[in-house]
């Protein structure tokens, strides 16, 4: 995988990240709206003893499940940003143009604006700045 390749990934991670929350809410939203069984006359052999207290496990268990997988992501997440800015201390601007344009998802006016920057100038810069990040 290529330092470019790698840090495209954050945008991948940050949408499994933000489907992963959504996923949590949708199971706080079942877990309150659930619905009281019915009791209505029924030969049952072997009637369930808490179907509600039942749903309401599987719903906490896969909110356990789901909360782990999402503070794996936002570490891998912070991974990324914390390598990213390592490069801060090698040279500025080859910092500001990965945050910008991995993290920030900013296109390549918006960082040619910033930094005064012809779009030249700014692809050989992102250009060394993917080398020394792969270093």
């Amino acid at each position: 995988m290529t330092a470019k390749q790698y840090l495209q990934s954050y945008k991948r991670l940050e949408t499994r990240y933000i489907a992963i929350v959504e996923q949590l809410k949708s199971i706080e939203n079942e877990t309150i709206s659930l619905k009281s069984p019915t009791f209505d006359e029924r030969v049952i052999s072997s009637p369930k003893k808490d179907p509600i207290g039942e749903m309401v496990c599987v719903l906490e268990k896969e909110k356990g499940t789901l909360g782990i997988r999402l503070t794996e992501t936002k570490a891998k997440m912070a991974v990324i940003r914390n390598q990213i800015s390592k490069l801060e201390e090698v040279d500025n601007e080859y910092y500001t143009v990965l945050l910008f344009r991995y993290i920030l998802y900013k296109d390549w006016k918006f960082i040619c604006d910033s930094l005064h920057l012809s779009r030249a100038q700014a692809n050989v810069i992102h250009g060394r700045a993917l080398l020394e990040f792969d270093n």
